[in-house]
């Protein structure tokens, strides 16, 4: 089952009274800085975190270093590892979480960044009063795990209890492949090999067809000067609008039309179910020149069979599932590009030692 961000957003505020500071013992690995400040930010603030800077992936090693020690006022090397984002400009919001690996240290930074909240807030006072406020109602928080985090935003207790929940949030559950659905992929090598070659001559009817109709979708969607990241856009975004999740696939009589398993189904029906999808986003992928591959996985606690994508842009891994996005517009995607953690956050299970892992949080954009 898909957990709704607004179902997950009500949570948080259930699990205020565990206070951020308090310490929890548990044997769980701790999540990375830059999930817990990816989720305090998405989750937590409600933010659009493509839209924010994350200093810790754009700047240098010595400009973040800078930043921690002359800016927030942290002690030289007194942290292993920090992720910053913030809105930058006339916005004075701001999310740090800082791992250290002392008591001493998450406390000393806490402090440190109490302070650095008053010098902002000095920053804003006369010229905009309103981000003045913000930062004034701001705070910091520290974990037990070890990390210190800066809250300026304009529901700081909203976000710290963000910050406390996300070492559970982000935990992974265990991969149990449910096995109840056919997720074999459909083989498209010899569409690409045709497309490769310009000539469709030794296709099956079907994969002639396929060719045909994804060919129509590249050009009508996207042209040779566009970058990889905003060819996949285009593309993800063709995918969610055209076509709808086959229904039938949950007729207990076994209706369903075996092509929504495949690209044929999407682009001729109109439909398909998740591994219809996830094909379907590859072959144009592919023929796209931009490198992807289909996740076979689960979600619903390993109860139900499910796949997505996962695309690499400049390096960068980045995950994608069109089926959970579909129907949306672009403004309300949830699963365009996002890090793993997000996915295992919101009820996506796979094998985790063989998949790649996405951990950058810039949607692809700084790719």
């Amino acid at each position: 089952m898909k957990r709704s961000i607004a179902a997950m957003l009500a949570a948080l505020l259930l699990v205020c009274a565990c206070g951020a500071g308090e310490r929890e013992e548990s044997e769980a690995p701790v999540p990375s800085v830059e999930s817990i400040a990816w989720y305090i930010a998405r989750v937590g603030c409600g933010r659009d975190v493509t839209a924010l800077e994350p200093v810790h992936e754009t700047r240098d090693a010595d400009t973040v270093a800078y930043y921690l020690t002359e800016v927030y006022g942290l002690e030289p090397e007194s942290w292993t590892d920090a992720a910053i984002f913030r809105a930058g400009g006339t916005e004075a919001f701001e999310i740090a979480v800082i791992r250290t690996e002392s008591e001493k240290q998450t406390k000393a930074a806490a402090k440190a960044l109490e302070g650095y909240i008053e010098a902002r807030e000095a920053d804003f006072a006369g010229y905009e009063p309103e981000q003045a406020d913000i930062v004034h109602g701001s705070k910091t928080a520290f974990s037990g795990q070890g990390d210190a985090a800066l809250l300026i935003c304009q529901d700081p207790d909203k976000a710290a209890a963000a910050f406390s929940y996300s070492y559970e949030a982000l935990a992974r559950k265990p991969f149990d492949p449910p096995g109840k659905d056919d997720m074999t992929l459909y083989d498209t090598s010899a569409i690409l090999e045709a497309w490769a070659g310009g000539d469709a001559s030794a296709l099956s009817e079907k994969d002639a067809a396929i060719l045909d109709m994804a060919g129509q979708v590249l050009a009508q969607v996207t042209t040779e000067d566009m970058t990889e990241y905003e060819r996949e856009r285009a593309l993800y975004e063709w995918v969610t609008a055209n076509a709808v999740y086959d229904q039938d696939h949950y007729d207990k009589l076994g209706r369903m039309d075996p092509d929504s398993h495949n690209p044929y189904g999407l682009f001729k029906n109109g439909k398909a179910i998740c591994v219809g999808f996830a094909t379907t986003f590859q072959l144009l992928m592919d023929m796209a020149g931009v490198e992807c591959v289909t996740v076979v996985g689960a979600s619903r606690d390993c109860v139900a069979d499910h796949a997505w994508n996962m695309v690499r842009l400049d390096g960068k891994w980045y995950c994608a599932d069109p089926t959970w996005d579909v129907e949306k517009v672009p403004e309300d995607w949830d699963y365009f590009n996002v890090p793993s953690d997000w996915m295992a956050l919101t009820d996506h299970q796979w094998d985790y030692e063989t998949v790649p892992e996405a951990t950058a949080t810039d949607g692809g954009k700084g790719a």
